[in-house]
């Protein structure tokens, strides 16, 4: 029987033990290797020129040199066309609706006193006949005082020594009859006007916003709200504006503007400003009436929405400044002895050639466009922005 052989290097289960050790390691050894080479160095050895190397490169700064002038500014606002109010139509008195103009309709047109509606008109003839029978028995009954009297004072004159009857000496009483007579009267004026409230009118020319009237309708004094008209000459515009923008075209009261409304356009002139700010837009709001209104061929439409544009006071001594060089909250930057240096103008408004500010110290420019980094203090190197 042959003898097993114990001269070998080893079973093969620890052969790949120890080749896995080995893999391992040089795995590691790999890593650590790409590791170093790829760690920033922490020091950087530089080639510099010892002629150069004190020389320092400031950034360029565009700067703009701008001149005193004289300019108006516009502000352009967004509005809403509006009434002067609009009336509730109301019966003065109650009664059955027997009849309604054709033109008293959500959308009509109306003339000054034209007849909207009529109430039925019965039991108001009947009250001014009624009247008119009280007037007719106060005056019969005056006329009567009145003959007595007349037989007094000639039973008087006939019989000077003579006691007046009782049935003629009746004193006070024409004064009585002539009262009765004039509540006669009073009474006959007040039917009548109640008979005239049953035709329904309004005193101005108008249009209908909304009305739901119908014959046969019973409304009642003072209460029914027959329906919503406007006078036909008495538009405006009303427009949110900014109180900065607000102050900047002050005197405002009379200031023309133009509203663009469904592409026409028409002008305008300021007619008051509200006293308080809107608390949750903190704006303000500009009424303008529309001039000229009776001889306009077409009116603009209450609600509709109107772009306006308003032209500022004419203002000398400032500067027209393009809006590149606003920085931050309305300040600029200024170029003082090769250093940036800020400063905020006063702002009098915007128009179509720029940003117009209150006329100042420009030094040595006033920086256009943006310089990255800026700071107070950074030294810059200007640069003529018209070159």
């Amino acid at each position: 029987m042959a003898e097993p052989d114990v001269q070998g290097t080893g079973s093969p289960p620890d052969q790949r033990r120890w080749r896995g050790i080995v893999q391992i390691v040089l795995i590691l050894a790999v890593i650590a290797v790409a590791i170093y080479f790829a760690r920033a160095p922490s020091r950087e050895f530089l080639e510099v020129d010892p002629a150069t190397a004190s020389t320092r490169i400031d950034p360029p700064a565009s700067v703009v040199h701008p001149t005193v002038t004289t300019a108006s500014h516009s502000s352009a606002l967004t509005g809403t066309v509006t009434t002067l109010g609009n009336v509730s139509v109301i019966p003065e008195v109650s009664g059955e609706i027997v009849w309604v103009a054709e033109n008293f309709r959500t959308g009509g047109e109306f003339k000054a006193g034209e007849r909207l509606a009529q109430i039925d008109t019965e039991l108001f003839d009947l009250a001014v006949q009624s009247a008119e029978f009280g007037l007719a028995a106060a005056l019969a009954n005056l006329k009567e005082k009145q003959d007595g009297e007349a037989r007094a004072e000639r039973f008087r004159a006939r019989y000077p020594d003579e006691e007046l009857h009782p049935w003629l000496a009746r004193d006070g009483e024409i004064e009585h009859a002539e009262a009765l007579v004039d509540v006669a009267r009073t009474n006959l004026k007040q039917a009548k006007v109640y008979q005239g409230d049953t035709r329904i009118s309004v005193p101005f020319d108008g249009h209908v916003m909304t009305t739901a009237l119908t014959e046969g309708q019973v409304v009642n004094a003072l209460s029914s709200d027959l329906g919503q008209v406007f006078a036909k000459h008495q538009l405006e515009v009303r427009a949110r504006i900014s109180t900065f923008d607000l102050n900047t075209i002050q005197p405002v009261i009379g200031r023309r503007a133009s509203a663009r409304v469904d592409g026409i356009v028409y002008e305008t002139e300021v007619a008051r400003v509200s006293k308080v700010v809107d608390l949750e837009t903190r704006m303000a709001s500009l009424f303008l009436h529309l001039i000229d209104q009776p001889n306009q061929a077409i009116l603009p439409p209450p609600g509709a929405f109107a772009n306006v544009v308003i032209e500022g006071p004419l203002r000398e001594n400032v500067f027209v400044l393009s809006e590149s060089t606003m920085q931050i909250n309305g300040t600029v930057w200024l170029v003082e002895n090769s250093a940036l240096t800020t400063f905020k103008p006063a702002s009098l408004g915007f128009s179509d050639a720029g940003w117009l500010v209150a006329a100042f110290d420009t030094k040595d420019g006033v920086v256009a466009g943006k310089v990255p980094g800026a700071y107070e203090g950074m030294r810059v190197t200007a640069v003529d922005a018209n070159q």
